[in-house]
């Protein structure tokens, strides 16, 4: 950017609004201010295309560039044809500017759908908020830029425990009445949808509450405001409805984007204290962290076939033994599994990651079945392993593979109370991963902007499942791996470790332990 330059600048790809971004503080020198293209983009600049770069309405740059070799024109559209930006938050996502009128026609209907659910089922009166009250104040419908719709209502739960059942309540409610429901965190739900252009939609749903005299809204905000600003709702117009909003817009909206919210900021960004976060964070947690991340990396790979840990596996257990596959990922072994005539069930966080998989096992006729995992939510966690472990297999085999380095402390804590459903009839526990030196940044080496990974002491693995129960019955790499944690140089190599646990009369691998 040019020396001295501050404010906020939008960034257009042959006329498509693809980032907007600001510069805060003037450069130092002559030579100007250098502002990084966002992560989640890099990997689509590849091409020429003509860059557009405005302030307001001063021209900063307009010319055409050529990125990587400069070979075609870039891209910027996803498989639909319809085309994505850069969100305020760093991500992906498809705006309203881009995606045809029938769709946002869609998302209001279904809007007051939900607002009718959460009022009839559940006695709450919910309102627009962030975004959605601001384009419904601005402009009376969506905001260009927004991808999404967005509701809040007032909690007058005592506790954030009971906040949190409040808001499960409400799930079951809408799933009743036939609505996709992915809970983020207990206080903060999406209804998501497939939109006439293909792509899915969503309506997030948010608790707000007081304590004491601080009104609280998601993540965000953390301010003195009084009730009066909030009941009793009024009605706003949004795209030809009237729909419900807070008693003072304007006090609910500087609270949000401050007192000038009036002017459009594409790049606006809420960025609340690490205060307001952390409280957040230790009230209703986040089942929802790196998400995003792995869903960008596994839809980069078209991989489907079977790997060496497959076929280990297959080796090592009977032909009888249902094998659940935690982190399946595009779903490669499980396909593999399945082909060889075993029973499988993939489970992934990541949503819609093993879709290619579910087909290919539909078309041929293969005892495999997919469904998702959330071992950053304990309920997600409990519920999952009460129906595979209710199975009339057998004998369970769980696998991971690559899954454990991946996982937080709570994300491990609640993998291993997914094995001991599992397996405690009966079963056994087969993993794979890779230790890395401890001098490495924990992400993925190949990519900063990709999933994080974390050092793994396979003897602490071993240590953890038996105090389960199990009894380890094959080992390989584990003394590699130990030395490679040991070491304090960012470049040791890194080493491939695996482990088989058995539990009750299992049979054991033929396998031998290395250490």
């Amino acid at each position: 950017m040019p020396p001295g330059f501050t404010g906020a600048c939008d960034v257009h790809f042959d006329d498509h609004h693809t980032w907007s971004f600001s510069v805060d503080a003037p450069s130092r020198g002559s030579g100007g201010t250098k502002v990084e293209w966002p992560k989640r983009l890099r990997r689509f600049l590849e091409g020429a295309s003509r860059v557009r770069v405005t302030s307001a309405r001063r021209v900063i740059f307009d010319d055409e560039v050529a990125f990587g070799d400069g070979e075609g024109r870039v891209s910027l559209r996803d498989k639909h044809g319809v085309p994505f930006m850069v969100d305020k938050w760093g991500l992906l996502q498809h705006p309203f500017s881009g995606r045809d009128k029938a769709v946002v026609t869609e998302l209001v209907e279904l809007t007051e759908v939900v607002l009718q659910i959460l009022r009839e089922d559940c006695g709450i009166d919910a309102w627009m908020a962030f975004g959605t009250l601001l384009g419904a104040a601005r402009e009376g419908g969506v905001i260009g830029h927004d991808s999404d719709v967005d509701l809040a209502y007032l909690s007058e739960a005592s506790t954030p425990a009971e906040m949190a059942l409040e808001l499960y309540g409400m799930t079951r409610a809408l799933r009743r009445r036939g609505l996709r429901v992915v809970t983020k965190s207990a206080s903060f739900i999406t209804v998501v949808f497939t939109a006439s252009d293909g792509v899915i939609g969503s309506i997030d749903v948010y608790t707000t509450f007081y304590v004491g005299e601080y009104l609280h809204e998601t993540a965000t905000v953390r301010a003195p405001v009084p009730r009066s600003a909030v009941l009793p709702l009024t009605e706003l117009e949004f795209e030809g409805r009237m729909l419900p909003a807070p008693a003072d817009v304007d006090a609910m909206l500087a609270v949000s984007y401050g007192p000038g919210w009036r002017v459009p900021d594409p790049s606006f960004r809420h960025q609340p204290s690490n205060e307001i976060k952390h409280r957040f964070d230790a009230w209703f947690g986040s089942l929802m962290r790196q998400r995003r991340e792995w869903e960008s990396r596994l839809a980069e790979s078209d991989d489907l076939n079977g790997s060496e840990f497959a076929d280990w596996v297959l080796a090592s257990t009977a032909t009888d033994a249902r094998i659940v596959d935690v982190g399946c990922g595009r779903g490669g072994d499980v396909l593999h599994w399945a082909r060889a005539g075993r029973w499988v069930l993939g489970l992934d966080y990541a949503r819609g990651s093993f879709r290619p998989a579910a087909r290919v096992a539909k078309d041929e006729g293969l005892r495999a079945g997919f469904g998702q995992l959330n071992l950053l939510d304990l309920r997600s966690t409990w519920t999952r392993a009460a129906m595979v472990s209710r199975d009339a297999a057998p004998a369970h085999v769980v696998t991971a593979r690559g899954l454990v380095e991946a996982l937080d402390r709570d994300g491990r804590e609640n993998f291993w109370n997914f094995v001991s459903m599992v397996v405690r009839g009966g079963g056994s526990l087969f993993l794979e991963g890779e230790a890395v030196g401890r001098a490495r940044p924990a992400v993925d080496r190949a990519d900063e902007s990709g999933p994080r990974l974390r050092p793994v002491d396979p003897s602490d693995l071993i240590a953890a499942a038996e105090r389960l129960g199990g009894r380890l019955i094959d080992s390989a790499g584990t003394t590699e791996a130990g030395l490679v944690l040991r070491t304090r140089s960012d470049r040791a190599v890194p080493a491939r470790w695996r482990l088989a646990f058995a539990w009750g009369s299992t049979t054991e691998s033929t396998g031998s332990r290395d250490d």
